[in-house]
């Protein structure tokens, strides 16, 4: 009888292992059934709601953060109209990228800066380019019209809401007017002397390489000791240094003026973090 009962006892436990091993798994890689049901549901979705448009289902995955899954569509014959579907267990929807993607331009702007990116690299890492950086890249910057009025955003920045889905753009006009380059330099000469020189070659190389850009913030710092000792002080910065004003007559004026901005809005900027870490101290 104690043996029929340890057999009993072992085959529960075995079968509560499994249950909790299937549970754990469940929560974090999903099961096929929910997969299926989360499949069947997009597919269902994109025959109703989108049948004028060529979308399929690409894949589907599951996230263990929300416990959903995420159908991820595509189309053949538009690379601007990629977005994804989030799906419950049952195959229920919680949410369709479609509008905040596809509509509202973000996949669009997505892809022009992806391009503009690529450009402003190829530049960058060019053996020709004659600086020590460890950041540089560039941006085309694009807002939504809903956010045009915040503080801290762009003023030369292009509307999503403006782009044409798949319309192939000119990179290159496009980033006249809202091209924006970032480059942090080391170099052991830490001088406004030295940023304007910085601005002037690359405002030539990027001339030559084809890309324009609109404004460039550009910081000029010493480098990083090999060993343990300390950092040179020292810092130069320029923020959104207009393309316009970078030419020889009066630069390093310009570069110095620029330099003393930068300094004002990062105090300003500690102070008020200050004042938001004391305000949380308080409460």
């Amino acid at each position: 009888m104690k043996k029929k009962t340890k057999k009993i006892f072992a085959l529960i436990l075995a079968l509560a292992l499994i249950a909790g091993v299937c549970v754990f798994a469940n929560g974090v890689v999903g099961n096929p059934v929910s997969k299926w049901l989360a499949t069947s549901a997009a597919q269902k979705r994109l025959a109703e709601v989108y049948a004028d448009k060529d979308y399929e289902v690409e894949r589907v995955t599951f996230s263990f953060k929300d416990g959903n899954y995420h159908a991820f569509i595509v189309s053949p014959s538009s690379p601007d109209s990629e977005f994804s579907m989030s799906l419950n267990w049952k195959g229920q929807l919680r949410w369709d990228g479609y509008e905040e993607r596809v509509l509202s331009g973000e996949n669009t702007a997505a892809r022009i800066n992806k391009e503009y990116r690529a450009a402003t690299e190829a530049v960058f890492t060019s053996p020709a380019f004659p600086y020590y950086s460890h950041i540089e890249f560039g941006d085309i910057e694009f807002i939504s019209r809903e956010w045009v009025d915040a503080e801290d955003l762009s003023r030369y920045a292009l509307f999503t809401e403006d782009l044409e889905l798949d319309q192939v753009y000119d990179i290159r006009e496009l980033g006249k007017t809202a091209g924006h380059l970032v480059l942090y330099v080391y170099d052991e000469d830490v001088s406004v002397e030295k940023a304007a020189e910085i601005l002037l070659e690359v405002k030539h190389l990027m001339d030559a390489g084809g890309v324009s850009f609109h404004v460039i913030d550009l910081v000029l710092e010493y480098p990083k000791p090999e060993d343990d000792s300390p950092r040179k002080e020292g810092r130069v910065e320029t923020m959104e240094f207009l393309y316009d004003d970078i030419y020889e007559e009066g630069l390093v004026e310009r570069v110095d003026a620029a330099n003393e901005a930068a300094i004002a809005h990062h105090a300003k900027m500690d102070a008020e973090n200050a004042k938001i870490i004391e305000g949380m101290k308080a409460e």
